[in-house]
């Protein structure tokens, strides 16, 4: 076998792969129900068939290198950071070699499971890693039975082995027996030997062994409801690790107190770790001692069995980015692409590597201004591709383009979901005003209204939604770049304090009041001309750590006008609040009438 040969098998099996996405997710109830595992496995491998189709050569040696070195870099989730290290297990059997024979394929099969279980805090037995062992056996097994085998029916009995195996997984681990479905991760596995085989087969598919992938959806969701999921670590944590000699067996013993379901798949020079933990900004402190930390990921658990579980009649996602701030209520809701921010070479995810008061007062004490980045295509992809599992329907609201390519990339990332509808909208808006929009749409959702006339409303009410802030110090947005340093001279001078707020998409000076007392009070009066008596407004308050004016501007509003429907506040996020600093204070208002929920 040479590389070509190789990488179409291989190619073939992610393919076949791909096709069962969604049935990978749905049954997905271990570790965690989390509901991602084809997600994840998706990811992981499908650069492998995008990107490197022109860089494979006969040379299998090669050829693996590139398709195991970049398996690691895009591993995702428990499964697809093994599947990453299973291939790179075999990429070291095979290194230096122009082709390989049966016995070498095998060879490599053992070498992948060696290598997948070298990964691994605590193996698990009744998941992938139970296949991956009994196929790589087996493997052996044949050859050594006939040396001379065919290449077609050496595959064809390994693939036979890997579905009995399959099989056995739920009679192993109690939770899948109760769900009565076999480990997720360990069907991905399958599913890639079945396509592989395929590929291979010239005249009669000679698969004796039938692969059960039917079961009743109805009968697991149910089944899962009665079983106990309690997620003791809450957050899927992800980073890779870039360095010149990494001890992985003590990065393994130092982080594995941090949580559970832990994979550190790679090499020396550059690892990827996965990890279920309640604490990954102490996680990412220990793996920053060790090299670089790039690709960092942090994903909710709760929030994802929530996404699963609790759809809801309607089939709609809401999906917006970290730069909307969105009250509790509706968390759980809202799916978030998060944007990431950074103090010099200290980089975090917004609101969930520092909470905003552990942001705010960073921003006070640290000479280095936070960056902010937009979420990239990838980001957005991998969201989208998780729900496109469990919803039918994608509504995904962002940073207005005037301020941020957040929304491009959004759109960017849309154009090859498979899903029925995804639809990416510009809010002309940031952080409350968004976050008004937002909550707008999961109120239309829960009331049924149609997936169109969701978009339709937004459309409108989104010319609706007024946001303005009150920035406190102008230091911060000197040194972000955002203000000359002469403006912000002349408005000390002149003891002027600015108004700003979006027009058009666009975050411009509104307004000034003078003198710094009574600052709330004057905002307040400011705000007054906005509000009109015969309307009414649901309005969103957000605070840069700052909570006792942030009520006393909600108050002041409160007082002189009655027409407030609804009314939240909450903080400010770091999307945000790394151009106002501490002090700042953002409102959103929404006019709406009677019929709102029906626009």
């Amino acid at each position: 076998m040479n590389g070509i040969e190789f990488y179409k098998g291989l190619s073939a099996g992610i393919n076949n792969l791909l096709n069962y996405k969604n049935k990978l997710d749905e049954i997905n109830v271990f570790p965690v129900p989390d509901g991602d595992t084809g997600t994840n496995m998706c990811f992981t491998l499908l650069p492998i068939v995008e990107d490197c189709n022109d860089k494979i050569t006969k040379n299998i040696g090669e050829s693996l290198n590139i398709i195991a070195d970049l398996a690691l870099e895009s591993a995702r989730g428990n499964s697809g950071t093994i599947i990453a290290q299973f291939i790179h297990g075999m990429r070291r059997e095979i290194r230096g070699k122009d082709r390989i024979s049966i016995n070498n394929f095998s060879d490599a099969l053992i070498s992948g499971y060696d290598s997948a279980i070298e990964s691994l805090m605590n193996p698990e037995e009744g998941t992938i890693i139970t296949v991956m062992r009994d196929v790589a056996n087996k493997s052996k097994k044949l050859f050594e039975e006939n040396p001379d085998i065919n290449f077609e029916i050496f595959l064809d009995k390994c693939y036979q082995e890997s579905v009995e195996s399959l099989e056995k997984t739920k009679n192993i681990l109690k939770i899948l027996r109760k769900s009565d479905v076999v480990d997720a991760g360990a069907l991905g596995f399958v599913l890639l030997m079945q396509g592989w085989l395929n590929s291979v087969q010239k005249n009669t598919k000679i698969q004796s062994q039938h692969l059960n992938i039917s079961y009743d959806h109805e009968k697991i969701e149910s089944l899962k409801k009665d079983i106990d999921f309690t997620i003791k670590n809450k957050y899927c944590t992800e980073c890779a690790i870039e360095s010149n000699d990494i001890d992985k067996t003590e990065l393994k013993e130092t982080i594995k107190s941090l949580g559970d379901s832990m994979v550190l798949a790679g090499t020396k020079n550059r690892v990827k770790i996965h990890i279920h933990t309640n604490t990954p900004t102490k996680f990412f402190k220990i793996c920053g001692a060790y090299g670089k930390v790039v690709d960092r990921k942090v994903d909710d658990m709760t929030k994802q069995e929530h996404t699963i579980h609790h759809t809801g009649s309607s089939g709609i996602a809401i999906v917006v980015d970290s730069g909307a701030d969105i009250p509790a209520e509706y968390e759980n809701e809202i799916q978030v692409v998060p944007v990431r921010y950074s103090f010099g070479n200290q980089q975090h995810i917004d609101k969930v590597t520092q909470t905003t008061r552990e942001f705010y007062q960073q921003m006070q004490v640290d000479s280095n201004h936070p960056k902010t980045s937009q979420p990239t295509p990838g980001d957005f992809k991998k969201i989208y591709n998780f729900i496109s599992s469990h919803y039918d329907s994608i509504i995904s609201i962002h940073l207005s383009q005037k301020v941020s390519g957040t929304y491009q990339s959004g759109i960017n990332a849309a154009k090859n979901i498979k899903v029925k509808n995804i639809k990416v909208l510009d809010s002309l808006s940031a952080s409350v005003g968004l976050g008004l929009l937002a909550i707008h749409a999961v109120d239309l959702k829960q009331n049924g209204i149609s997936y169109n006339k969701i978009i339709k409303s937004i459309e409108k009410n989104k010319n609706k939604i007024q946001l303005f802030l009150l920035v406190k110090d102008l230091t911060y947005m000197v040194r972000g770049g955002r203000l000359p340093s002469k403006v912000k001279t002349i408005a000390n001078l002149f003891r002027i304090t600015p108004i700003l707020g979006n027009k058009k998409g666009k975050i411009v000076p509104r307004g000034v009041f003078f003198g710094s007392k009574n600052r709330i009070e004057k905002y307040a009066k400011y705000l007054d001309s906005k509000i009109k008596e015969d309307k009414q407004y649901n309005i969103m308050i957000a605070h840069a750590n700052d909570l006792e004016n942030g009520q006393k501007l909600l108050n002041c509003i409160l007082t002189n006008h009655s027409n407030i429907k609804k009314h939240y506040i909450l903080e400010l996020g770091g999307a945000l609040g790394a151009h106002t600093g501490p002090g700042g204070l953002a409102i959103g208002i929404q006019e709406i009438n009677d019929n709102s929920n029906n626009n």
